[in-house]
C-alpha cells in the first residue's frame, strides 16, 4: 500500500518507456528501382561495340574439306565376320522382320524354333549391308531396310519355321 501510495496508484505504467527505440527516419533502403541509362553512355556502349571482320572469301566459296577416312572398329569387323560366317554355314537363312514384343514371347519363340534347331540372329543393318554387298547374297539388300532378325539353321526346316512364325504375329517373314 505504501508503493501504491508513493508512485501515485497506478501512474507508475503509463510513466514507462522503453529503453531502446528504433526509428526510421529519411530514405528507404530498397534502392533497386530501373533507371534509364545516359545517352552518352548508350552512344559509347554503340561506338565500342565489337563487330567481327568480314572474311575476305565468303565460306560458301570455299573448297569443302573432305572428311576423314572413317577407320573401322575392330568389334563392327567381329560382328561382320560373324554374319558372313552365318551366311557360308546355314543351308537355310529366312530374313524377318522384327517389331517390338514382350521379353517373354521372344524367349518363348527362341525355344520353340531351337527346338528345330533353328536359331534366331538379332542382326543391325549397318553390318549386315556391306556384308551381303559383296557376296552372292546381294538380292536380299533390299530386305534390310528395318528391324530383322535372322533365322539360320544347318538343316531345311522351313515347315517347322513356319509353323511357329505363325503363332508369333510380330514376326513377318520376308525372305
Amino acid at each position: 500500500a505504501k508503493m501504491a501510495a508513493l508512485s501515485g496508484g497506478t501512474g507508475w505504467r503509463r510513466g514507462w518507456l522503453p529503453a531502446l527505440q528504433l526509428v526510421r527516419r529519411g530514405s528507404k533502403a530498397v534502392t533497386r528501382h530501373w533507371k534509364a541509362m545516359h545517352f552518352q553512355r548508350q552512344k559509347l556502349l554503340a561506338v565500342t561495340e565489337y563487330v567481327p571482320p568480314r572474311p575476305a572469301v565468303p565460306l560458301r566459296c570455299l573448297p569443302r574439306h573432305a572428311d576423314p577416312t572413317h577407320e573401322e572398329d575392330g568389334y563392327v569387323r567381329l560382328l561382320r565376320r560373324q554374319v558372313q560366317e552365318v551366311f557360308q554355314k546355314n543351308r537355310m537363312v529366312a530374313v524377318c522382320q522384327y517389331n517390338s514384343m514382350p521379353n517373354e514371347d521372344v524367349v518363348t519363340m527362341q525355344h520353340y524354333l531351337r527346338k528345330h534347331n533353328i536359331e534366331v540372329k538379332f542382326v543391325l543393318n549397318e553390318i549386315v549391308r556391306p556384308v551381303l554387298a559383296q557376296s552372292k547374297y546381294r538380292n536380299l539388300l533390299p530386305l534390310f531396310v528395318c528391324r530383322n532378325i535372322l533365322l539360320v539353321s544347318p538343316e531345311t526346316r522351313a515347315k517347322e519355321m513356319l509353323r511357329v512364325l505363325k503363332g508369333v504375329p510380330q514376326v513377318n517373314l520376308l525372305g
